[in-house]
């Protein structure tokens, strides 16, 4: 770092009224000057620098190293899911993955997942996710948080914070404007987490009764069953679908929070499954979602309605574990994505999802998720099925613009 550059972060930090040895500290162990510059834009006591200092100087130069996630990571990834439960009243939830530990992220936009890890082993992890989105008409980037765990034998020690803290310089990934986060019923540690070192997140967020803090966002899972209805008209998407299929995506899901307009692009992008041209070596790059998965309902040369269904549970399934009984099952779930009707034809909707519902019974998988929080006369064409609701706290990081109806896409669930 030059001189004068030095002198000009010298100079600020006086006027924040910090140490210059604090400053003069960061400078010898290297800090970016971006992170500097940051922490004098950003953090207000001069306490909660010392304790990023002493953890960047770890975790650089002592027995931790702070870093990204690699392609080679699939298995201790793996491993540090299924080795950090999460806390839910009477229950431990475990998230299992794999084979591919990474799928669900192949789902979302501009994703890093940080680490920390010791002796080759990695004890702590926390993923974002940086999305372009409408707010409450406004157009915005957003980042979603999620996927932050610590092992059991190196909580509440501070690698919690340490690892979300890396994203202050992580990767190239696009400035965000605003964080969210949806957390699970009865998670009251990511809460307690979250007030420690953030309580101004909290102010204004609505009080749930017996639960945690948040708006509530709910999502149905229908059990599994096979079909036996109308299959007329129901086949996969093809290329030439796609600009109907956005049309009717579109319509669906005008003005709710969080959901960005479909393109032609976007939504080709997605079914291609992170690839372009013909298929790749499945052992070179496994399925997670794409064109074979994504169905449509034609009627008199029309697409009507659309849908995908996302073999979810093939890569990540919940662990519950009673804790006083030790009474253990396993769930596995299929989830519906990028879903779409012509107005009015509710009915055409809910007879592709009964479709879908079947389609998750030969998977094998315990549910289909449907987000139909919104779209209760879909659901009401349904009610012949058995469904659940499982119902999460959603917190949004900011007073303004204020979330009404979260879109639910249910990569990000």
């Amino acid at each position: 770092m030059n001189d004068d550059r030095v002198e000009r972060i010298l100079q600020r930090a006086a006027e924040r009224g910090w140490s210059p040895d604090l400053v003069q500290r960061a400078v010898d162990l290297r800090v970016p000057v971006a992170d500097i510059e940051n922490w004098l834009r950003w953090i207000d006591d001069e306490e909660s620098v010392k304790r990023r200092l002493d953890w960047h100087e770890r975790l650089t130069f002592g027995d931790l190293r702070g870093r990204e996630a690699r392609g080679n990571d699939n298995e201790a990834f793996a491993d540090l899911m299924a080795s950090s439960a999460e806390d839910l009243g009477e229950w431990e939830i475990t998230t299992e993955r794999g084979p591919n530990a990474f799928a669900p992220y192949r789902l979302q936009e501009n994703v890093t997942i940080l680490l920390i890890e010791k002796e080759g082993l990695l004890i702590a992890s926390c993923s974002f996710s940086g999305r372009k989105t409408i707010v409450g008409g406004k157009k915005m980037v957003v980042r979603y948080g999620q996927a932050l765990r610590v092992r059991p034998e190196f909580r509440r020690q501070g690698y919690g914070d340490a690892v979300r803290n890396q994203s202050w310089g992580a990767g190239v990934t696009r400035p965000t404007q605003v964080q969210y986060d949806i957390m699970r019923s009865q998670n009251y540690a990511v809460v307690g987490w979250w007030k420690k070192y953030h309580p101004e997140v909290y102010d204004g967020v609505p009080e749930r009764e017996g639960d945690i803090p948040g708006e509530s966002v709910t999502v149905l899972q229908y059990t599994r069953r096979a079909f036996d209805g109308d299959a007329s008209g129901i086949r996969k998407v093809a290329p030439a679908d796609i600009p109907r299929c956005v049309e009717i995506i579109n319509a669906t899901h005008d003005g709710q929070d969080l959901f960005r307009p479909y393109t032609d692009a976007f939504l080709s992008d997605r079914l291609d499954d992170g690839w372009w041209g013909d298929p790749p070596d499945e052992k070179f790059w496994p399925h997670v979602y794409g064109w074979d998965d994504h169905y449509v309902i034609e009627e008199d040369g029309r697409v009507v309605a659309c849908a995908g269904l996302w073999d979810r549970g093939r890569d990540m399934r919940d662990r519950w574990r009673h804790k006083e009984t030790g009474d253990e099952r396993v769930v596995a779930a299929a989830a519906m994505m990028d879903f779409g009707f012509e107005p009015g034809r509710e009915d055409a909707m809910a007879r592709l999802i009964a479709y879908l519902i079947g389609e998750t019974d030969k998977l094998g998988r315990d549910y289909l998720l449907a987000p139909l929080e919104h779209l209760p006369a879909v659901a009401e064409h349904l009610s012949d099925y058995e469904s659940s609701p499982e119902t999460r706290a959603f917190r949004w990081g900011a007073p303004e613009p204020k979330i009404t109806r979260v879109y639910l896409d249910m990569a990000y669930w």
